[in-house]
């Protein structure tokens, strides 16, 4: 099999029967309304993947998920010209599937871990996410007995035990983040630089983890970091925020087993090279890539906005969610200048604000932005999450705590928002019980998640005693009942005296760190 890199998360991989292709983003046009962009820049390297695949045997796309720095409309139309196979996850939403259609394409959905196999010889499996607004997925590629593992910015690292025995040969997966917490949010800059430096930790904790778990032969660090050319430019750089680069990530895997391989856009994959880290391009590199790059927010005007027409989108949302029961939660604001919107997701209301005199009379969260920005939202054709990860919001949280149903509110599509509240309400709740968990004392917790159903099963436990949760290493205190350190949901926790209460096949004890 070989290995050639075009940039971010895009892979072709070539064996001798077929090929298959990797989440294409190679568009000029970047990401969510121009503001992400590859980096390194790999636009100038489309034609070289359209020559390789067109003077080369059968090539299937494997999508990932629909973001869009890995769902590439763009791209995947000058593709379709040649390729014409696509193998997606089998999510409860079409939208994915949908969009591949009406571009043409033949597309093959995949359930979780359900191999489908291309020939006699070559499969694809797929470990997929698909809970609240979390639609995910990794895949395990085996193209002439070599394994290749493409987690990409998939959350599975409660699932690699599944791997374990596996012997593979390329791992890939993404060490540097990507939302918009901490970014958008109004807070202090030295808690925010607090707050990135600790989720920058647990992502480079993570890897390192994972590494230990699939001993692969070699990792390829994957799936960004971006660079934001039309933003505050030190975002670009990677100090101080969760947007980090390869040197940093260099250094902490310095006493690694694995090899870690930095290719760069072009590079195909050989065993006798020498390939050093990524550097952050620096300022004069991006005022000069500004000003030969579009911006597609730049488009939209501030006069285009409606306040009438976004209350009917934010309405449609609230009709979708009718009937669903929620635990409280705190009130939504969108605020423009000095007006706005209040939307109370527990009476399903709006009302009309303006914030000159207004007082807060309970706990909320306000997405501040310019009318051009919320005449984005009211747009049927835009999804939310494309425009939140644009990075042109201020977020105030008061307090200043996660809050499940409104992320699954603010994140989904008018298509999914009432699946995401029923799959976040219908986590399974079996339990299961942790030995000598924290001094000797022995808890019953549930063993998936309430944020996102990830398995606690195999999780760690740290010195605090609070359980950490593999996806998104949240924090569970266990003398606390399990709640979380972060947010208002719970593992419920209980101390337990018996250990003989439970079935012995769903005993764990986790390992302290």
């Amino acid at each position: 099999m070989k290995v050639k890199f075009f940039g971010h998360n895009c892979y072709l991989l070539q064996g001798d029967r077929m090929n298959l292709l990797i989440d294409p983003w190679l568009s000029k046009s970047g990401a969510f309304f121009g503001s992400w962009f590859q980096w390194p820049i790999n636009h100038n390297l489309l034609p070289n993947l359209l020559a390789d695949i067109r003077n080369s045997k059968e090539t299937f796309i494997y999508i990932s998920h629909e973001h869009q720095d890995h769902f590439d409309i763009e791209t995947l139309k000058e593709l379709r010209k040649i390729a014409c196979k696509c193998v997606i996850p089998k999510y409860f939403d079409s939208f994915l599937y949908d969009s591949l259609i009406s571009l043409g394409y033949e597309v093959t959905q995949v359930q979780d871990q359900k191999k489908l196999y291309f020939n006699d010889f070559d499969s694809i499996e797929l470990l997929i996410i698909d809970t609240g607004v979390t639609h995910d997925s990794a895949a395990i590629i085996e193209i002439e007995k070599k394994i290749f593992v493409n987690q990409n910015d998939c959350k599975v690292f409660d699932r690699l035990h599944y791997l374990a025995n596996k012997d593979v040969e390329f791992y890939a997966v993404q060490f540097s983040g990507a939302s918009w917490h901490p970014v958008c949010y109004d807070i202090d800059q030295v808690e925010k630089q607090r707050i990135s430096k600790k989720k920058t930790m647990s992502k480079l904790v993570a890897v390192r983890n994972a590494l230990k778990i699939l001993n692969p032969k070699y990792y390829l660090p994957s799936a960004g970091p971006a660079i934001f050319p039309f933003h505050d430019p030190f975002l670009s750089l990677g100090e101080d925020n969760i947007f980090v680069h390869q040197p940093k990530l260099s250094k902490f895997l310095s006493n690694s087993d694995t090899c870690v391989v930095y290719l760069k856009p072009g590079d195909t994959f050989k065993i006798s090279s020498l390939y050093q880290p990524i550097e952050p391009p620096s300022l004069d590199l991006l005022r000069n890539l500004k000003n030969n790059l579009e911006c597609k927010f730049d488009d939209v005007s501030d006069a285009d906005f409606k306040s009438d027409i976004f209350k009917e989108a934010i309405q449609g949302r609230l009709n979708e969610i009718v009937g669903i029961k929620i635990a409280f939660c705190p009130n939504l604001i969108f605020k423009w200048g000095h007006n706005g919107f209040l939307v109370d997701l527990n009476e399903l209301t709006i009302k009309n604000i303006n914030f000159d005199g207004f007082e807060f009379d309970r706990d909320y969260m306000m997405v501040e932005a310019s009318p051009a920005y919320f005449s984005l939202m009211s747009d049927p054709k835009n999804r939310w999450q494309d425009i939140y990860l644009s990075l042109r919001a201020k977020v105030k949280r008061e307090p200043d705590t996660f809050n499940t149903f409104l992320n699954i509110f603010l994140f989904s599509d008018l298509s999914n928002i009432k699946l995401g509240f029923e799959t976040t309400l219908s986590i399974n709740d079996e339990r299961i019980l942790l030995i000598n968990a924290v001094d000797g004392k022995n808890y019953e917790i549930n063993r998936y998640c309430p944020h996102n159903g990830a398995d606690l099963k195999n999780a760690e436990v740290d010195i605090n005693g609070n359980v950490i949760c593999p996806r998104h290493n949240w924090l569970f205190n266990l003398s606390n009942g399990g709640n979380c350190t972060s947010s208002e949901i719970s593992i419920e926790a209980c101390e337990v005296m018996e250990t003989t209460t439970l079935c012995e096949n769903i005993t764990t004890r986790l390992t302290k760190i």
